[in-house]
């Protein structure tokens, strides 16, 4: 190689030494982070190879990397006057709860972020959560700015934003000016996870609020990704809605979206399901009667109520209010309820509030507001620009129980009996979602549970159902009552001395009879029993026991402990006498019957019935080849 070509090479690689760094336009921001992802997002005026390395030193240092595709957005499209390229980078595999601090590179040069900032974070894990509320910001004010650098002071994990992200018109670049140059300290450590406000929507049916945003999938339909969606951070359930007319103007869309609602809704068993959205249903002001308002007072809260949804958030209002609990558009000045904040202080210009029945508090002032969630409460603190507090709330929502709610844990009828498994079922029940250790507590998750006084062992707790075993020696009416630290909650009981209910358990998809082959195997469908085969069924509720044994505790080998009512078991037209009727050894509150099938049984399903003295249980269908 000549001389002449060595002195270039070497001049091309001093080039691509020095190169300078892309020209940052947006600093790099955190959206939908999880217990196992997050997503880190940024554009520059030049494109290339983007990429983002994380670390973790929770327990050993780990190292996440992962590339950073772009999309050029050109000035056609954007009406800014320049072509960017947004960069946009998956992190997935993360741990729990775990903090990580990022680089970000284009073409192989680390980025410089903005004075002051650090892109560093934490996934979503068990615990405290602690979070801020905000809406109605995106001016550039001066009071905007003051807002953000108070909130930059907050330690929060997450920032919910209640829409009118950017004024007037939700274009490309008021949202850079208003939204990302503002808060981009803020945005670096916490993930904004938004809902559209009207304004949003006014530049190109809102493509400037979606091209910047990545917000959670699950459970959505394609169609409506980005304008409602819903995800978890340690105990609290998130629900984020559209209420503006892209989605209200049109029947199909909203009939949609509701029953996406409603959908997620009863699927989630989270003690905190919280709600935020543009429109406030309940508010005072010149926008209580808005369009949108007018379809969450009509369309949307109803759901809430049927849910017991404790709290929601919204924006459009341009002052700070909080309603008394509302159940059915009423306020409840005692007893549950929704409460209702309006958080539209963020930096537009205020509004006035009048007075209104549901209103425990207003304040026309500019505000954001803190949350704190720690077990079955939650802390609501509202802050101005100051940093004084504006208003300070405690939510702690008592326990709940649904129509019927004590139930045999076998059948799920109402038929309870001395010694039975019984479930209960209600809302807000415990702020924890935990099975219980053995020996089995009386006080799991700070809820207890008591029959006449006398505590009961907890075999599980969440936030709708509680799992516990009667005492043995418990029969009559009496009184159950469940103890949470928010209050108590009470129902009338009847004990029986027997209520026999076959254990029934979905398989398949479909609800099988606990019953067993002699090896163990389920006898099912798909694995029938055969005639004069050998079979033990698990029930509950067939009473005392020959010896002694205390709720909650495990059922000895040796002795087995026998029923002491006579047990007898319908199969089809037959009647017989089981082998043997006791408490199954190893297990709480379960018994087992072992029972000889009748070589006379025909092929096919066959209904059965234990029989303990009077008293006959759920019918099962026993599959026979």
């Amino acid at each position: 190689m000549g001389e002449k070509h060595v002195r270039r090479l070497l001049a091309a690689l001093s080039l691509a030494l020095t190169a300078p760094a892309a020209t940052l336009i947006r600093s790099p921001y955190l959206q939908n982070v999880g217990p196992d992802r997050a997503s880190i997002l940024w554009t520059t005026l030049d494109g290339g190879q983007g990429a983002v390395e994380c670390s973790s030193s929770a327990n050993a240092t780990t190292t996440v990397r992962a590339p950073a595709p772009s999309r050029e957005f050109s000035a056609a499209v954007t009406g800014i006057g320049f072509t960017y390229h947004q960069f946009q980078a998956d992190l997935t595999g993360l741990s729990a709860n775990a903090v990580y601090r990022c680089g970000v590179t284009v073409d192989g040069v680390s980025l410089d972020l903005p004075q002051g900032a650090e892109l560093s974070f934490r996934t979503s894990g068990p615990g405290p959560v602690n979070f801020l509320v905000f809406g109605d910001s995106g001016t550039g004010s001066e009071v905007q700015r003051l807002l953000a650098a108070r909130m930059e002071q907050e330690k929060a994990s997450l920032v919910l934003h209640t829409g009118d992200i950017v004024y007037p018109n939700g274009g490309y670049a008021e949202q850079q000016a208003f939204y990302f140059d503002i808060y981009r300290r803020l945005m670096a450590r916490m993930p904004f996870f938004p809902s559209l406000g009207n304004h949003d929507y006014e530049t190109q049916n809102g493509a400037p609020y979606f091209a910047a945003h990545f917000l959670p999938t699950e459970t959505v339909p394609p169609n409506a990704r980005g304008r409602y969606y819903s995800f978890n951070w340690g105990g609290v359930h998130f629900i984020s809605l559209d209420t503006n007319s892209p989605t209200a103007g049109s029947p199909d869309a909203l009939d949609e979206m509701l029953a996406w609602l409603e959908n997620n809704l009863a699927n989630s068993r989270a003690f905190w399901r919280i709600v935020y959205f543009h429109h406030p249903p309940f508010a005072s002001g010149h926008h209580e009667n808005s369009p949108g308002s007018v379809i969450v007072r009509d369309r949307i809260a109803p759901i809430l109520d049927r849910h017991n949804v404790s709290l929601v958030f919204s924006g459009h209002e341009h002052s700070y209010q909080r309603t008394f609990p509302v159940r059915g558009g009423e306020p409840a000045y005692s007893g549950p309820g929704t409460v209702y904040i309006t958080t539209g202080g963020g930096g537009a210009a205020l509004y006035p509030v009048p007075p209104r029945p549901a209103i425990a508090f207003s304040q026309s002032e500019h505000h954001f507001v803190r949350a704190v969630v720690e077990g079955s409460q939650l802390r609501l603190t509202a802050l101005n620009a100051a940093g004084r507090v504006i208003d300070q709330y405690t939510l702690a929502p008592p326990p709940e129980l649904s129509a019927g709610a004590i139930v045999n844990a076998a059948s799920f009828t109402p038929d309870l009996a001395s010694g039975s498994l019984i479930a209960i079922f209600g809302h807000h029940l415990a702020a924890e979602d935990l099975a219980a250790p053995f020996p089995l507590p009386t006080t799991l998750a700070d809820v207890t549970v008591e029959i006449n006084d006398r505590p009961l062992p907890l075999l599980y707790v969440s936030a709708t159902q509680i799992n516990a075993q009667l005492p043995f020696d418990v029969q009559g009416a009496g009184t159950l009552r469940i103890s949470t630290r928010n209050g108590t909650a009470n129902a009338p009981v009847t004990i029986n001395g027997v209520a026999p209910a076959i254990f029934l358990i979905s398989l398949g998809g479909e609800l099988t009879p606990l019953i067993l082959h002699a090896d163990g195997t389920m006898v099912s469908a798909w694995s029938p029993a055969a005639s004069g085969e050998r079979i033990s069924i698990d029930l509950t509720g067939l009473g005392q026991v020959n010896g002694t044994i205390a709720a909650g505790q495990y059922a000895p080998y040796d002795p087995p402990l026998s029923v002491r009512v006579p047990v007898e078991v319908q199969i089809g037209d037959a009647t017989v006498t089981p082998l043997s009727a006791r408490l199954l050894p190893g297990a709480t509150g379960v018994y087992r019957i072992e029972v000889e099938l009748p070589h006379t049984l025909t092929r096919g399903p066959q209904a059965v019935r234990v029989l303990a003295g009077k008293a006959a249980s759920n019918t099962a269908m026993l599959n026979i080849r």
